[in-house]
């Protein structure tokens, strides 16, 4: 049986009790304020300060996320947005098998893989955004601050348009890659991001491809990953937004 793990705003709040810092819920689940000695720090972390609307709604937004990377010359994936369904099936006959997932979405709902042209009569397409399908190995690089913090490979099975179950493992420092450390590092940075998590495709042929860039990942894997290593993302999070100044620039670093 597996147990229900905590969700960020939880973990968030537990880590506020833990370091003392008498956290009260506005929004249970949600937000939460911390009494400070100039007033009071609110905390949300899908709506954090520790990321500007500007940044949030460019990775939100997969289409203008994928062509910033792409006038940015970082490796991403070949991608189609369009109404027509002509251009859509001539997309699917160049790819030969694509996934379909709303323009404006997350936690991989929603997600489907297409095969046949008839299949792309199901969707309103002005809300989708066509990829091309990319087999591999999934890394997730949490970025904090200017530092990766955590690596994780994600295992979602055979198929992302079915149930299935989820593992998340866990790597050691010792084997993060260092030229994705780097590559994560200038994303956050092209998208003035503090907090973020860049997602990885790895193919056969090791070649590493952006799949996502997410401005508020959720921390409860990191905190109970399938196996490896445990990292404390809320704390570190939390001690960052609250250790940033008033004009939103980092403090020195806490970690």
């Amino acid at each position: 049986m597996v147990t229900k793990k905590l969700g960020s705003a939880e973990l968030l709040f537990r880590a506020a009790n833990d370091l003392g810092l008498r956290p009260s819920w506005l929004k249970p689940g949600s937000i939460f304020v911390v009494p400070t000695a100039d007033g009071e720090r609110y905390v949300n972390c899908s709506s954090s300060s520790m990321n500007s609307q500007l940044s949030c709604s460019m990775t939100a937004n997969k289409n203008t996320s994928r062509l910033i990377l792409a006038r940015k010359g970082f490796p991403t994936m070949a991608h189609l947005v369009t109404k027509s369904l002509a251009e859509a099936q001539a997309f699917l006959a160049t790819y030969k098998k694509i996934i379909v997932k709303p323009i404006w979405g997350s936690n991989s709902h929603d997600v489907h893989i297409v095969e046949l042209p008839e299949q792309l009569t199901r969707f309103d397409l002005a809300k989708y955004i066509c990829e091309e399908y990319a087999p591999g190995k999934e890394l997730r690089y949490l970025v904090l601050n200017n530092r990766i913090i955590g690596v994780h490979e994600c295992q979602y099975g055979e198929s992302v348009a079915e149930d299935r179950d989820l593992e998340r493992i866990s790597y050691r420092r010792i084997d993060w890659d260092p030229a994705l450390v780097a590559l994560s590092l200038q994303v956050a940075k092209a998208f003035d991001l503090r907090f973020a998590a860049v997602d990885y495709i790895i193919g056969a042929d090791g070649r590493a491809r952006i799949l996502e860039i997410n401005s508020a990942p959720g921390m409860k894997w990191f905190h109970a990953p399938t196996r490896g290593p445990i990292v404390d993302v809320a704390r570190l999070f939390l001690q960052a937004t609250l250790a940033s100044t008033r004009s939103g620039t980092p403090a020195a670093s806490l970690y």
